[in-house]
């Protein structure tokens, strides 16, 4: 992790998060919040890592926040929820832990591979949790309401 500021890590994250959203072929309209949720996403990530040094927990927090607001924006601008959550999420996919894995494979160090592949399952686990419940829970509050609408 590089010494920058929160913030500018938030910013970098923004722009990048807006180049995935561009490359998904997102509606223009949701580029600019496409960007925040990755930019906060990725900020809370960053925070948590610094301060707790737990990446499968910092991971599933972002993830979690990163799910929650996207499912706000999804309601306040009338898209699907997951034309935010995919650009948000992707910058938190352990990508480079998943080349190291390969590369241990190749190089025979198995041991290695074992234990980052290992790391690499948590943290991907925790950002599926973390976006499932969220998912769920509004999901759940939507058919609650509208069964409370139809009565």
């Amino acid at each position: 992790m590089t010494n920058m500021p929160v913030f500018m890590h938030f910013i970098y994250s923004f722009i990048s998060t807006i180049g995935f959203a561009i490359f998904l072929k997102a509606p223009k309209s949701t580029l600019i919040p496409s960007g925040f949720v990755g930019g906060i996403g990725w900020a809370v990530y960053y925070f948590l890592m610094n301060g707790t040094n737990n990446n499968i927990m910092s991971n599933f927090i972002a993830a979690l926040l990163v799910s929650l607001i996207s499912e706000l924006f999804a309601r306040k601008l009338k898209q699907p929820a997951i034309v935010f959550t995919i650009p948000g999420i992707i910058l938190l996919v352990p990508g480079l832990g998943m080349y190291n894995t390969m590369l241990y494979l190749v190089q025979n160090n198995y041991s290695a591979a074992i234990a980052k592949g290992a790391d690499v399952l948590f943290i991907s686990g925790s950002l599926a949790m973390g976006v499932l419940i969220v998912t769920a829970l509004f999901k759940t509050m939507l058919m609650i309401s509208q069964k409370k609408a139809a009565k």
